[in-house]
């Protein structure tokens, strides 16, 4: 049986100055819109193509996505990405986001969640609850920042067994 892996991401810097109407609407700014590219290329290029990709509905995450997306080479080659937007996964808590995990990986061997915060955190934590440790020299106050992208991989159908891959902030991804 193939290991299975979690991509999660979380959205690029958004616009807080926006005349947005709604949290749910607030667009990127323009480091999220620089950044999220950058992501899309990291994923590229280390091979990290998902068979299937969740995101928040939320303006910001949709544009993450599609930025992150449109710099990949996924498109060009004969793939088909699975794309959902889930309401749950909009400010969504661990609960929510591990048991949409659970039932997405059952399917799949790579899934990718577009979310946010403090609901990312906690599901990096909740699987690898030693990666402060591990990243001491690469944090700050909290783990997933705006466009970080992590990669958990598991050693078996009911998830168990989870290691922390990769783990980069767009700045280290230049």
């Amino acid at each position: 049986m193939a290991n299975k892996q979690l991509i999660l991401l979380r959205h690029a810097k958004s616009d807080w100055h926006s005349s947005a109407q709604s949290d749910h609407a607030r667009p990127l700014n323009h480091r999220g819109r620089k950044d999220a590219p950058k992501v899309g290329r990291w994923l590229s290029e280390n091979g990290y193509e998902p068979e299937r990709i969740v995101s928040s509905t939320a303006n910001r995450t949709r544009e993450t996505l599609q930025l992150a997306y449109d710099a990949t080479d996924w498109g060009k080659i004969a793939t088909d990405i699975n794309i959902d937007f889930d309401d749950a996964l909009y400010l969504a808590s661990e609960s929510t986001i591990v048991d949409i995990i659970t039932d997405n990986l059952s399917a799949c061997d790579r899934l990718m969640i577009v979310g946010h915060n403090p609901g990312m955190d906690s599901v990096l934590l909740g699987y690898c609850p030693n990666v402060t440790v591990t990243l001491s020299h690469k944090l700050g106050n909290k783990l997933m920042t705006t466009a970080t992208v992590a990669i958990v991989q598991f050693s078996g159908a009911d998830l168990s067994d989870p290691v922390l891959l990769e783990f980069h902030r767009p700045a280290e991804m230049e």
